[in-house]
Formats: structure tokens, sequence, C-alpha cells
């Protein structure tokens, strides 16, 4: 058996170590073809590195199953494989009356999707944690969260996959198109048999669901389109905030839209990464299909530092410095956004589309479950 994976970002990764480790999979021919030159070029090292807990997402959803179970499995793997990781906490706080009782109301979600280690927090403990802080009225703590080293983590899975003589990562290898029938995937470096494809394209894994859909064997090719929503990173180089502070996410408040593509949007918060550099963002502009790969920062520091402010005292915007900047994969079903993460068999072909934060958390947890549709 033929077991090809297109996309070797961390969820890619993931799935191959999961299935050269597995008792069902571990003797079988794996495939994982990057189209870059480097494994987790793009979501999976450009984005807060911060692993989440899993309490702001709907509590029926994957994203919140599937991150409460990799919160857990990450910290574990990236153990194993000696990845730098601080189980630092998290700080999710309230500015008034309005934020309070968004605060409320994502604790409620939290005890509703059964996340553990979230609970709510005097004032006086937030700020005996963080002395820079000001105008918090209210704040709950969330003990499971952190942050790790993205890049050493994916160093790290690429290092545990060559110990495997059935893996062969391949890269650069650009997927150009998929023969479900003939069960071929076309690729610059030549054609590859598979028994089960993995669609793990990330940005462009909309592209493969489509490469996919030609044959008229699959009964629904439904349009969906990837959109990237660019998250920008400035560093604070002269800031003194010592802890990670979330403001409470603006999709609890009470006049909240019930637009998907919010689901995951924590909003601009501050954190230091596992080297002590003090991280402001990040920012959510929606890009354009065309501009998956476009990593410039647009937004001025000027944005940054007001919504810092209401929170942190003495930001300054000309104290910001550009750092980085990443995309998401906001998926989108006949011009409608999906909130949730869509992972689903179709014959011969497993799709991950959608896969963006909590994704590099829930990334061994997405994995098994794909391990348990390819049963």
């Amino acid at each position: 058996m033929t077991i090809c994976i297109i996309g070797g970002g961390v969820v890619g990764l993931n799935i191959a170590l999961t299935f050269a480790e597995g008792p069902l999979f571990k003797n079988q021919d794996i495939f994982l073809l990057e189209k870059e030159r480097f494994l987790g070029h793009h979501t999976s090292t450009r984005n807060s590195e911060v692993i989440h807990a899993g309490f702001a997402y709907p509590p029926e959803s994957l994203k919140t199953k599937l991150c409460i179970e990799g919160n857990r499995l990450t910290y574990e793997l990236l153990k194993r494989l000696n990845v730098s990781f601080k189980k630092c906490g998290k700080w999710v706080i309230a500015c008034g009356e309005e934020e309070e009782y968004a605060l409320s109301h994502m604790v409620d979600n939290a005890a509703k999707c059964g996340t553990p280690g979230l609970k709510m927090a005097t004032t006086k403990e937030f700020y005996d944690a963080e002395g820079s802080a000001h105008g918090v009225t209210s704040a709950a703590f969330s003990s499971t969260s952190g942050v790790m080293d993205a890049a050493g983590y994916i160093k790290a899975l690429e290092v545990a996959l060559s110990g495997h003589p059935n893996v062969n990562i391949i890269y650069p290898c650009k997927v150009t198109d998929v023969d479900n029938v003939g069960r071929t995937v076309v690729t610059d470096r030549g054609p590859i048999q598979f028994d089960l494809l993995i669609n793990s394209g990330g940005l462009w894994a909309d592209e493969i669901h489509n490469m996919c859909c030609r044959n008229e064997d699959f009964q629904v090719c439904s349009l969906f389109q990837i959109v990237p929503f660019k998250g920008e990173y400035y560093t604070w180089r002269k800031g003194k905030v010592k802890t990670m502070i979330y403001p409470v996410p603006s999709r609890f408040l009470k006049q909240s839209s019930s637009d998907a593509t919010l689901v995951s949007s924590m909003g601009i918060h501050t954190h230091r990464n596992t080297a002590g550099e003090l991280l402001v963002g990040p920012s959510q502009v929606k890009g354009s299909a065309d501009k998956k790969d476009d990593y410039g920062i647009e937004t001025p520091p000027e944005v940054f530092a007001k919504e810092i402010l209401k929170f942190i005292k003495d930001v300054s915007a000309v104290d910001l410095e550009p750092a980085y900047a990443g995309n998401r994969p906001k998926l989108y079903k006949n011009g409608h956004p999906v909130g949730d993460f869509q992972i689903w068999r179709e014959g011969s072909i497993i799709h991950l589309l959608g896969i963006e934060s909590p994704a590099l958390t829930a990334a061994p947890a997405i994995a098994k479950h794909v391990m348990s549709l390819a049963r």
C-alpha cells in the first residue's frame, strides 16, 4: 500500500509520523510531498507559536475537540522530540462592563467545551503577575496554554521521520494534477501512484481539492476557496510585559456578528516567544486568493499600539518594529466562510481544508483523526 501526503507543514508531518508509527500502516510506503524548498515554510512557522487550550471555539466543533486533545499530545510530542517550549499559561482579560460580559460568556463556553485549566482570577492575581498592565477589570487564566519553537518543531518532526525507512519526504515537489481514477499524483518531478491520498495542502488545499474533482466519479464537488487572512506581528524590544495577555475574543461580545471568519480570531495580544522576544499581534487582514504567499506587513504600528494601550501602559508606536507576517487559510464554501476544520474522505482521498489556528496545537490530534478515516 502506498500513502501519499500533500503538504509538508506541521499537520502533514504529524500525519506522516502517526502513520509511520501506527500498527496498521508502519510498514507501508509513505510519500510526503512539499512544493517549497523548506518544510513548514508557510502557515506552520508564520504564526504566534502559541499552544492553545481550546476554550474559544464552538463546543461541538472539530476545532474544540482536536485542540483540547492536541494540547495534551503536543506537550508530550515536544518533550519527546526535545523541542523548546514554555507552559507559561495565558491571561484573558476584560476592560469594562461590556468586555466583562464577554469574558463570562467565554468562560461558560469553555465549560461547555470541557476545556481543562481555565478559571476566573481576581484582578489582584492578574496585577501581581503583570505590573505593566492597567485598565483591566476582570481576568481569567488558562494554565494549559504555552508557546513553542515552531521552526524547531518542524525540524524535529523531519528528523523523527528520517528514522523510518518507509517514509520518503520529497521537496521541492509541486503537485500539478491528481488522477483519482488512476490513483496518480502528477508532480513536477514525475508521477506517483497511490492507494490513499491525503490532501494537507494548507493555503493551497482548495486547489488540490479542485484537481481531484475533475473526474466524474466524485459525487459532490462543492465550490471551495481558501482566502488568505494575513496576521502581522511587531516586536516590542523596550516592552516590560512578562506574561501572555489576550483581550477577550470579540466574538463573545453582545453585539458580535456571526461572521465565521472570527471563530479563530483572538485579537491583538502580547506574548514572549521561547527566546524571550516580546511580540505584539496578530492583525487580521483579508487578502486575495492570488496572494497566498504575500507576507508584506501592511498595517502600521499605530494600530497595534492603540489596541495594546487599552490594557498595557506606556506603549508607543515608535517602539514597535516589524517582525513577520503569516497567512491563515480561511475557508469559504460557495462564497460563505466556514468556521471549522473540514476533514472528510472521498473514495481514496482524504481532504483537510480550512486548517488554520489552532492547527499548530491540534496537529497530532488531527493526525489521529485522519488515521481513523484511513482505516
